[in-house]
């Protein structure tokens, strides 16, 4: 029986890294379930989760020349250690307006204050180096349908426009 592992990978970003993990990752007989992947300022960050056949250590061992080769930071871990909230996400939140320090922590704690969870977050910036406009955009779960009550405080609060959209059905 498979095995659920997620494998962490950071480090400076080059073409061939993600070919080099999932070859590694298929040398073991893994299958890609779920995978999110960036770059951060020329930093490549991913994580990936793997249906794993055999033991962690094999892939370990099958991960290992990429840490030299691919100048990567690689972790990985049984899921089943990881497991936490599988409700799936409702509502998409996104927040736009000049940038300031705080903007994530402000909607991060509002909304962890009304027992919502990111499942995902991504955010930007855009505008011009003399009007930076900062853009967020969070993907949660255990929203109602109505969740004006956070973004209104939210609005005022940090003078941003903040809409919220609930998600009807998942599309990547």
């Amino acid at each position: 029986m498979a095995r659920l592992v997620v494998i962490t990978a950071v480090g400076r970003d080059h073409p061939g890294i993600v070919a080099a993990l999932t070859g590694a990752i298929y040398s073991c007989g893994g299958n890609l379930d779920d995978a999110t992947m960036t770059r951060l300022h020329g930093v490549f960050a991913t994580m990936l989760a793997v249906q794993l056949p055999g033991d962690i250590e094999v892939l370990d061992r099958a991960l290992q020349p990429l840490r030299a080769s691919q100048g990567l930071t690689i972790t990985i871990d049984e899921a089943s250690t990881l497991a936490g909230d599988e409700t799936p996400p409702d509502h998409i939140i996104s927040v736009y307006g000049a940038d300031k320090p705080g903007i994530v922590h402000s909607v991060a704690s509002a909304l962890a204050r009304a027992n919502i969870n990111i499942t995902d977050m991504d955010s930007r910036m855009a505008g011009t180096v003399d009007q930076p406009i900062y853009i967020v955009v969070f993907e949660v779960s255990g929203g109602s349908s109505d969740l004006s009550h956070i973004t209104t405080a939210l609005r005022q609060e940090l003078n941003l426009d903040i809409t919220v959209r609930p998600i009807d059905e998942e599309a990547l």
